[in-house]
């Protein structure tokens, strides 16, 4: 039974991946802070081959306990995230350094204990769940924004790294994925202003990541639209229409 380590389980794309690769006869470990969400999760899930840790991934210290006690899996999904958005000075010292770490810092330590010892044994993959704001601009997002692209910066050099060995980063940078991420964030008024078209579920970012994973690909942006409009974002009217589309309170 083959092993993945995933961050975030309880909701969201954390959820639709651990029900994804339950389906698929994966031994679990899943990883989440909220102790309400990961039992009502578990509940839902109704799979035996797993196993919990409570962690609060802001923490180095949390973290590196949790490394210690998980063998190297098979399969690395770095997903745990949260919402951070404010206009430039809004955001305190304090929420711009946990979720720095959170989203990458933490992450790079994640992966790179783990990521050597895939080496060691010639097999295995890591999954980073970035997001499209990697690409784009997001004024009232620009931590959010930097962090995801940092982020996204270091799974692509990685899979490059690793072109001659049977182990594979992948990104994946999906748009608006309908999950509870914006109504904990404080923009549950995106939900309402965003046109439907620009919304995927989170069942298929976790099918056309692994898809992606599967084939060793680098980057995957999830949705057929998604990938179409990538291609015009530096044009300035583009950059104009999300900007309005996007307004943050």
């Amino acid at each position: 039974m083959k092993k993945a380590l995933l961050t975030g389980f309880s909701s969201g794309i954390g959820f639709a991946y651990a029900k994804h690769l339950a389906n698929n006869g994966w031994h679990l470990d899943l990883v989440s802070q909220n102790k309400e969400r990961s039992l009502s999760a578990l509940e839902d899930l109704n799979y035996d081959h797993c196993s919990v840790h409570s962690c609060n991934l802001s923490s180095s210290d949390e973290l590196h306990n949790l490394m210690k006690e998980i063998s190297t899996p098979d399969l690395l999904i770095a997903n745990a995230g949260i919402g951070i958005n404010g206009s430039v000075g809004k955001n305190s010292s304090r929420d711009i350094q946990d979720a720095t770490y959170l989203m990458f810092g933490g992450v790079i330590g994640l992966i790179e204990y783990f990521l050597p010892k895939m080496k060691e044994k010639n097999s295995g993959r890591v999954v980073i769940i970035s997001s499209i704001g990697a690409l784009i601009p997001m004024p009232k997002s620009s931590i959010y924004a930097a962090i995801k692209s940092g982020i996204y910066a270091y799974g692509r050099s990685l899979n490059e790294e690793l072109e001659n060995t049977n182990v594979s980063v992948t990104v994946s940078l999906p748009g608006y994925v309908r999950t509870n991420i914006h109504q904990r964030s404080g923009l549950e008024h995106l939900t309402r202003k965003i046109p439907n078209w620009m919304w995927v579920s989170a069942d298929k970012v976790v099918t056309e990541t692994e898809k992606a994973s599967i084939k060793g690909k680098s980057r995957i942006i999830p949705g057929f639209l998604y990938r179409i409009t990538s291609i015009f974002f530096n044009l300035k009217i583009t950059k104009i229409i999300w900007k309005t589309l996007n307004a943050r309170k």
